[in-house]
């Protein structure tokens, strides 16, 4: 699953340098890998949601729904803009 999420990545961030070489404007492949792993969480939980309501199964609740929608904003905007790193210890 994670592999097929970097390549979703992966195949993003080509798709914007190419249309960015076409336009003649400078690209910055790190900032456009880091939006597009901001926002990639956020669409995947929506396509999850549609998936799950259009099955029938009512598990989603408003608490938990606002609780994950809040959590992966949090976590976008934290990955774009880098206020929280963990640092390892070796």
């Amino acid at each position: 699953m994670i592999n097929y999420y970097k390549r979703i990545i992966t195949f993003l961030v080509k798709d914007a340098q190419s249309r960015t070489l076409e336009k003649g404007i400078p690209f910055d492949e790190g900032k456009c890998r880091r939006k597009n792993e901001a926002w990639l969480p956020i669409i995947l939980f929506y396509a999850v949601l549609w998936i799950i309501s259009f099955l029938g199964l009512n598990i989603m609740t408003v608490e938990i729904y606002l609780f994950v929608l809040f959590t992966l904003s949090i976590r976008g905007l934290n990955h774009y803009f880098g206020w929280i790193r963990l640092v390892k210890e070796d």
